[in-house]
């Protein structure tokens, strides 16, 4: 075996023996949709989609202990490649597991050596996060890759670190000057948006549930459709009566209807449409809700004119596969499939490590993604148009 794994973690990693209920969400939409209640997740229980199979093929990693003054460096040959992850995990909980395992699963895929070591800021302090960046730093670290928040990523920015950084979760466009070593790997939702509205028509009406990134999309669709806005609701808790305002509610009949909310209260809302009768022109959303469960928890005439914009593109087979025995989903958890691009640019581009496996490239610091709108179809997305790389903000 030409490769060998170094575990050093920082805190508690390993998904052995979870017993979170959450874990049945994808992280990503824990996170970036900042999922604090439990309202989504009993829904999802009572749906009951999630079989004793599912839960037996979440594969448990097991993390070995961490060891005062062991150099990970001195178990591979001279001139591996060093990776180190920096998580605040008190801020984003078990998808720091998600962004690791996609890391894991590219190196295995490569089949080199490798160091891949943990640092758990827990916080996003500007003093947990700069502690970390200096011990990464003076460990001889190469890479970091940095799942952070806009808060996390605007620190690392202003202390400018020497090493080259990759920030999977954060938009080029949602930050201010950086440095050409700072890399980001989010999608672009405003773009997104603007090619979901070409789908509309003059009448626009908004669903969100009051997080942040709900918010976010909710303004950005109000800046691009300013005039064609006839009604906005966040439904901020699932057990809300949703007949109150949709039941003869004429400004949601043949509008055009936003669900900038995670995959349950979407999928609920979209039931109730149909229930009450409401038959809008269309149902748009983003990338939060590319997600299969989305054919588990509506029917198919719910769905019927339902277009989704979709970021993530091919992905090779064998590293795909890698991905799925690591518990990973990155055909539709863009979280994953960002990480996986962020680490191969890095590979093929700056260590002269070969021929990248994925082909988004990299402008003013960001990776441009492809956009694909999809059709919710009767099992699965059916591609509608392909819009590539080019519109920026």
């Amino acid at each position: 075996m030409r490769y060998l794994l170094v575990f050093l973690i920082f805190g508690i990693f390993t998904q052995a023996g979870a017993k979170n209920r959450y874990e049945k969400l994808p992280p990503s939409e824990m996170i970036m949709m900042d999922f604090s209640d439990e309202d989504d997740v009993e829904l999802i229980e009572d749906f009951s989609f999630s079989s004793q199979e599912d839960d037996e093929n979440v594969t448990e990693i097991y993390v070995q202990e961490r060891r005062e003054n062991v150099d990970p460096s001195q178990f591979v040959g001279e001139g591996s490649l060093k990776v180190a992850l920096l998580v605040p995990k008190n801020i984003i909980g078990s998808y720091a597991n998600s962004v690791s395992n996609s890391i894991i699963s590219y190196l295995l895929f490569k089949d080199t050596q490798f160091v891949f070591e943990i640092f758990d800021s827990k916080d996003e302090l500007e003093s947990s996060i700069t502690q970390k960046l200096s011990e990464i730093k003076a460990k001889g670290f190469q890479f970091i890759i940095a799942p952070l928040t806009q808060n996390g990523a605007q620190i690392v920015a202003r202390h400018n670190p020497e090493m080259l950084i990759f920030i999977p979760t954060i938009n080029r466009a949602d930050m201010g000057e950086v440095s050409e070593n700072i890399i980001f790997g989010g999608i672009d939702y405003r773009r997104q948006i603007d090619l979901l509205l070409s789908y509309a028509n003059e009448k626009v009406a908004l669903f969100g549930d009051g997080s942040r990134l709900s918010t976010e999309l909710s303004s950005y669709t109000k800046q691009m459709a300013y005039d064609r806005i006839v009604y906005a609701k966040d439904i901020k808790n699932i057990k809300t009566d949703l007949s109150t305002f949709i039941k003869k509610n004429k400004k949601l009949k043949k509008s055009s209807i936003f669900l900038n909310m995670p995959i349950v209260k979407s999928s609920l809302l979209a039931s109730q449409l149909t229930q009450y009768k409401i038959e809008p022109h269309v149902l748009l959303s983003t990338q939060v809700n590319y997600n299969p469960l989305l054919f588990k928890l509506t029917q198919q005439k719910d769905r019927e004119f339902f277009y989704i914009a979709n970021s993530i593109s091919y992905i090779n087979p064998k590293l795909k596969e890698i991905n799925l025995l690591l518990g990973n989903s990155p055909d539709y958890n863009w979280i994953d499939y960002s990480s996986s691009i962020g680490i191969d640019y890095v590979f093929a581009n700056n260590l002269g490590a070969g021929s990248r496996v994925f082909e988004e490239d990299i402008y003013d610091n960001q990776i441009e993604y492809k956009v694909q709108i999809k059709k919710a179809g009767g099992s699965s997305f059916v591609p509608i148009s392909v819009d590539m790389p080019g519109t920026r903000y």
